[in-house]
C-alpha cells in the first residue's frame, strides 16, 4: 500500500522563533506584545492546550488590529493575519496579508515579508486555491535564503502536491511527484546537509515506486539528522517499508548483499531487528 507524507515539521516552532527572534527590531511595544501573544498561543496549541491558546489568538489579534490603526505597517498587519488565521478568519486573513505587502518591507525585514508569504498561501489553501497556494510555496522556495522559511515552504507545499497527486489519475500523478520530487531535489543540492529534504525525496520516490532510491534518501535523511521526534520515526517506518518492498523484489544474491548492509545498519543504530527502531523497546 502507498504510504501518505505523514510526517510533520514544527511549523508553529520556527514561525513562533522567527517571531521572537525578530521582535527586538519593532519600535513600538503594542507590536511587540502582539508578536508574543501570538508565540505563547502557538506554545499552548503544542501542549493541545486550544481554549488558552485561542485566547492568546485573540489577544494577539486585539494588539495588531489597534496596531494598525495607530501606527500601520507591513510587520503589524502580518501579525494581525497571522492571528486571523489561527482564527480561522481566512477571508480577514488574505486582506491582511495583502496589505501587508501594500506597505512594503523595510530593508532587513525580509524574513517578514517572507512570512507573511508563507501566510496567504495556507489561507490560499485553506479558500479552496490550492493551485495558487502551491505557486506561492514555489515563489518561496525559489527565492528565500531564509532556511526556516524554506523549510516551511517545502513541507506545506510537498504535502499539499502529495494530497493533488494521491486524488489525480495515474499520468497526471507521474507528473506531479516528479515534479515535487525535481524540486526537493534542487533545494537538496543547494543545502546537502539538510536531512529533511532528504527525508521528503524518499517519501516522494516512494510513492513512484523507487524503493531503492527512496531507502537511501531515508537512511540519508536518518545520518544528518532530522527536526523533530515524530518525522525521525516516521522516516525509520518508511525504511522497514523500503525494507519490506525490496525484499519482494529482490534476486536472492542481491537481497543477500543489501541484507548484508542493512544489519551493519541496524547495529550502527541499535535497532532490535530489522522491523523494530530503538525507540520501539519495550513497546
Amino acid at each position: 500500500m502507498v504510504r501518505a507524507l505523514r510526517g510533520r515539521l514544527r511549523v508553529q516552532v520556527w514561525i513562533a522563533a522567527i517571531l521572537t527572534c525578530f521582535s527586538s527590531s519593532a519600535c513600538v511595544s503594542q507590536l511587540e506584545q502582539a508578536k508574543l501573544d501570538y508565540a505563547r498561543g502557538q506554545a499552548l496549541s503544542r501542549l493541545y492546550q486550544t481554549a488558552d491558546a485561542l485566547a492568546f489568538y485573540k489577544r494577539s489579534l486585539l494588539e495588531a488590529s489597534e496596531e494598525t490603526k495607530n501606527r500601520p505597517s507591513a510587520q503589524a498587519f502580518m501579525v494581525k493575519g497571522m492571528a486571523e488565521f489561527k482564527l480561522s478568519l481566512w477571508k480577514e486573513a488574505e486582506t491582511s496579508f495583502l496589505e501587508a505587502f501594500s506597505y512594503g518591507f523595510a530593508e532587513g525585514e525580509e524574513w517578514a515579508a517572507e512570512v507573511s508569504l508563507l501566510g496567504l498561501a495556507a489561507t490560499f489553501k485553506e479558500m479552496g486555491l490550492s493551485n495558487q497556494a502551491a505557486r506561492s510555496y514555489e515563489s518561496l522556495l525559489a527565492k528565500s535564503k531564509f532556511r526556516p522559511v524554506l523549510l516551511v515552504a517545502a513541507q506545506r507545499h510537498s504535502e499539499l502536491r502529495l494530497s493533488q497527486a494521491l486524488g489525480a489519475g495515474e499520468k497526471e500523478k507521474a507528473k506531479i511527484l516528479a515534479e515535487s520530487l525535481k524540486l526537493i531535489e534542487k533545494l537538496s543540492d543547494s543545502d546537502w546537509s539538510c536531512g529533511y529534504y532528504h527525508y521528503l525525496q524518499s517519501q516522494f520516490r516512494s510513492h513512484l515506486g523507487d524503493c531503492g532510491r527512496s531507502f537511501e534518501e531515508a537512511v540519508m535523511a536518518k545520518e544528518l539528522g532530522l527536526p523533530s521526534e515524530e518525522i525521525l520515526r516516521d522516516n525509520d517506518l518508511q525504511i522497514i517499508y523500503c525494507y519490506r518492498e525490496l525484499r519482494k523484489v529482490m534476486g536472492t544474491e542481491a537481497w543477500k548483499e543489501f541484507e548484508s548492509r542493512y544489519q551493519r545498519w541496524m547495529k550502527r543504530w541499535g535497532w532490535k531487528d530489522a522491523e523494530t527502531p530503538a525507540w520501539k523497546k519495550g513497546t
